[in-house]
């Protein structure tokens, strides 16, 4: 099955050329034009893709699996003065811990 690339002329000449696609270039210059094939890919058929030889991939949208793993815990927003944030987060970066476990575990003492 012939893989389809999609690509604009500014990549292609942007892009070296390695000894072995220059190799392939000059095979290919040899051949005489009737040994091309340029026809067009035949169209899927709903026969194809029931036989499972052809699928149609989307694109975008959400995918089993993906995105964040659930954690358990609840997004919460607090109003807190200055001078105490600074504590929890000097606290937090003293101990190697995130800012929630340290408010979490001063919440829990209270």
């Amino acid at each position: 099955m012939n893989k389809i690339i999609r690509t604009n002329l500014a990549e292609i000449v942007a892009r070296p050329v390695s000894a072995s696609e220059r190799a392939q270039l000059r095979t290919l210059a040899k051949r005489p034009d009737a040994a091309l094939d340029l026809t067009d890919p035949a169209e899927i058929t709903d026969a194809d893709l029931r036989r499972g030889s052809a699928r149609i991939v989307p694109h975008g949208g959400a995918r089993p699996g993906a995105g964040r793993k659930p954690t358990g815990r609840l997004p919460v927003t607090l109003r807190l003065k200055p001078g105490l944030l600074r504590k929890l987060r000097a606290q937090a970066k003293r101990e190697g811990k995130t800012l929630s476990e340290i408010a979490e575990a001063r919440l829990l003492i209270s």
